[in-house]
C-alpha cells in the first residue's frame, strides 16, 4: 500500500467503516483486496471519480443501518457508490458483470434512488449467476 491506498483511486479511509463506534474500522483480506481492484476497474472504465458511501461494515454497524445479516459489506466485498446517474445504471451493470466474470466471481448489483450497490460475492446467497435487484 502506498499513501493509504491499495488501488489508485480509492483510499483505505473510503473503505473503512468510519461511522461505526467499533474499534475495528477495516479488516483487509485477500478477498477485499481483489474486490478493491475490481472496483478500481469499474472506476477506470467510467473514467470519472466514484463516491463511496459504504464499503466495509462491522456487524454492529451493519445491523444499525438495517443491512442483511450476511451482507457482503461484512467482508468488504460490497461497495455502495452514490454518484452514479440513473441513466447509466444499465451501463454500470453490464460493466460490473463483465468485471465479475473476468475475475471468476458471482457478483451482483442493486439499484437505489441514491446510487448503486456492487458486490463480488453474491454466491454466498445461493446465486449461481450474476444478480440484479431493484430497490428504487
Amino acid at each position: 500500500m502506498i499513501d493509504g491506498r491499495i488501488v489508485k483511486n480509492f483510499s483505505l479511509t473510503e473503505m473503512m467503516n468510519n461511522q461505526a463506534d467499533d474499534d475495528v474500522k477495516l479488516v483487509i483480506t485477500p478477498e477485499l483486496v481483489e474486490h478493491a481492484f475490481m472496483i478500481q476497474e469499474l472506476r477506470d472504465w467510467y473514467g470519472k471519480p466514484l463516491n463511496v458511501s459504504s464499503w466495509y461494515r462491522t456487524k454492529s454497524f451493519n445491523k444499525q443501518v438495517g443491512g442483511h445479516s450476511n451482507s457482503c459489506h461484512l467482508d468488504g466485498l460490497a461497495t455502495d457508490l452514490n454518484n452514479i446517474p440513473q441513466s447509466l445504471y444499465n451501463d454500470f451493470t453490464l460493466a460490473w458483470e463483465v468485471i465479475c466474470l473476468s475475475h471468476g466471481k458471482i457478483g451482483g448489483v442493486e439499484f437505489y434512488s441514491w446510487g448503486m450497490h456492487f458486490d463480488s460475492n453474491s454466491d454466498r446467497f445461493g446465486y449461481k449467476k450474476f444478480r440484479k435487484k431493484e430497490n428504487r
